[in-house]
């Protein structure tokens, strides 16, 4: 058996000395490996990179378009709030307007109703004053009636007595006190 290691051992020593090895440079293996990359580089480029580079480009130029849009969206906004600002300033300068004009028109309203009411009162006072005076006179003329109709009856009844001084005293006395 000894033969048979020692043949062995022989054939592999003289193997791997004609034998270049898996670390010494082949020249036709890396001619081989140096086409086969320029023609995987070659298809890349054309079906690959090409496109990729194409696809990114128009990622970019999605990208810068997005942020133009932004830019422009930016400012219609700005200008937007600043319209919304005026628009509510204008809103309330004309809702302080309105509430000028209805004070104005409430002052007014009042001070005609005031107005009217003085006009009303002066009118019914006129007419109480009025219906006093008349009141006022037909109460004179009735004593005045009155007055004239106890005169007469009082100088009636003088005449019939026909007393003297003292008695004549009396009896106007007595009569006013029955009046």
């Amino acid at each position: 058996m000894s033969e048979i290691a020692d043949t062995i051992d022989i054939s592999t020593a003289s193997q791997a000395a004609t034998d270049p090895g898996v670390l010494s440079p082949d020249v036709g293996m890396t001619l081989l490996t140096w086409v086969t990359f320029f023609l995987l580089l070659a298809i890349l480029n054309k079906f690959a990179w090409k496109p990729i580079l194409n696809r990114l480009d128009q990622r970019a130029e999605e990208i810068k378009k997005s942020l133009e849009n932004a830019d422009r969206i930016k400012e219609e906004l700005a200008a937007i709030h600043q319209k919304q600002a005026q628009l509510i300033k204008e809103a309330e300068t004309r809702a302080h307007e309105i509430i000028d004009q209805s004070r104005k028109a409430a002052v007014e309203a009042a001070n005609v109703i005031r107005h009217k009411a003085k006009e009303e009162t002066k009118i019914s006072l006129e007419n109480a004053l009025r219906e006093i005076k008349d009141e006022k006179e037909k109460a004179q003329a009735f004593l005045r009636e009155e007055s004239a109709r106890i005169a007469v009856s009082l100088a009636g009844k003088l005449l019939e007595q026909n007393l003297d001084d003292e008695k004549n005293r009396r009896f106007i006395n007595q009569m006013i006190k029955e009046i």
